[in-house]
């Protein structure tokens, strides 16, 4: 393209233009590369200590996903960290805290694992931890790269003596509850250990096999607890301990024995009512009303025929209608008809029947 001069020049500004545009462009200032950032496991969550005997049971939660919030895919290990000092102590700075052990996130060999929980029991490899001091922990999540996430929340725990654990433990099983009792242990016991502040229930499904949380919300001042949190028919285990501390997580005793109870229902429905008789062609028809119960399983008719005062019983089984003919009549008879009902319970709770209806056949 050739650019011929026009009047003022202007072809140099056309011509050089590009050029200026172009340079602002590419002259834009320059630095050194930004490094992306690593990708780090998020917080672990959920991190709870527990004194037992000469040691401590951490537990916490596996994390499912980044810092960032992408998912965590990469995990490798938890970096578990301890503090020590005495009970009363200063406020232990986080430079404090050293490695205590490592876990690995699959299979470990040093903690047991239930779904996404991990517990490690901290005893100083089976000599115990020493008495009269606090432990504080905090636990990083480690991926594959080795990138460390951040430390957890800290969880503080006092460890102190033991007290002696209750005796004289037994479980009395009613309709949806089961009632515990048992004995304060006697001073005699241990001479070592401290006062009891109060009581932890536990309870399980099966023998030896507890959650880590108590039946009961706080100790239990009282030497008796009536748990509500149970289903009829199932059999429950249950084991208690004694309370000391100032605060929570409490130090407990060893276990008390272990009793079970199963509890059951043990109210039987409200007698029938609204029961009416028609008698017909060669059969008698019964109508009542519905129950309201909410394990109502049937209804069982019952006839007398006076002068006899014991009934006999025309449904072999509950029948789950409100309606009953009986075809097994006399012409000339006179029957007394009554109905109860029945429960879905194991010991298929009756009512008391109803009120008899009388009808006298032609």
């Amino acid at each position: 393209m050739t650019l011929r001069p026009r009047s003022g020049g202007l072809w140099w500004i056309y011509a050089v233009l590009p050029v200026v545009l172009l340079l602002s462009v590419s002259c834009g200032r320059k630095g050194p590369p930004l490094t992306p950032r690593a990708v780090v496991p998020g917080v672990v969550e959920g991190l709870r200590v527990e004194p037992r005997e000469a040691g401590i049971l951490l537990s916490w939660t596996r994390p499912a996903r980044n810092e960032d919030g992408s998912p965590l895919t990469d995990l490798l290990e938890f970096r578990l960290l301890r503090a020590t000092g005495p009970l009363r102590g200063p406020v232990v700075q986080a430079s404090a805290f050293a490695p205590l052990a490592t876990v690995r996130a699959d299979r470990p060999e040093n903690a047991a694992v239930q779904g996404s929980l991990y517990v490690y029991r901290d005893d100083a490899a089976g000599q115990g931890l020493a008495m009269g001091r606090q432990y504080r922990y905090r636990i990083q999540a480690v991926n594959r790269e080795g990138a460390a996430g951040p430390p957890s929340a800290e969880a503080v725990v006092d460890l102190v003596p033991a007290p002696a654990p209750p005796g004289a433990v037994s479980a009395a099983p009613d309709d949806g509850t089961v009632t515990l009792e048992w004995t304060a242990p006697s001073p005699e016991s241990r001479t070592d250990a401290p006062p009891v502040r109060g009581y932890n229930v536990y309870r399980g499904v099966g023998p030896g096999v507890y959650g880590m949380q108590p039946a009961n919300a706080t100790p239990q001042t009282a030497t008796r607890f009536r748990d509500t949190g149970v289903q009829n028919e199932t059999t429950y285990y249950y084991i208690v301990r004694s309370v000391t501390g100032d605060r929570p997580p409490w130090r407990e005793s060893a276990d008390s024995p272990e009793v079970s109870a199963t509890p059951r229902d043990l109210v039987p429905p409200a007698p029938p009512r609204g029961l009416v008789a028609v008698p017909g062609a060669g059969a008698v028809a019964l109508a009542w009303d519905a129950n309201a119960e909410a394990d109502l399983l049937g209804y069982v008719v019952y006839r007398r025929e006076p002068p006899h005062l014991v009934p006999v019983r025309l449904t072999e089984t509950p029948i789950g209608r409100t309606t009953f003919t009986d075809g097994t009549i006399r012409p000339g008879a006179t029957y007394l008809y009554a109905v109860t009902a029945v429960d879905r319970s194991t010991r298929r709770n009756e009512s008391a029947p109803s009120e008899e209806i009388g009808v006298t056949l032609p």
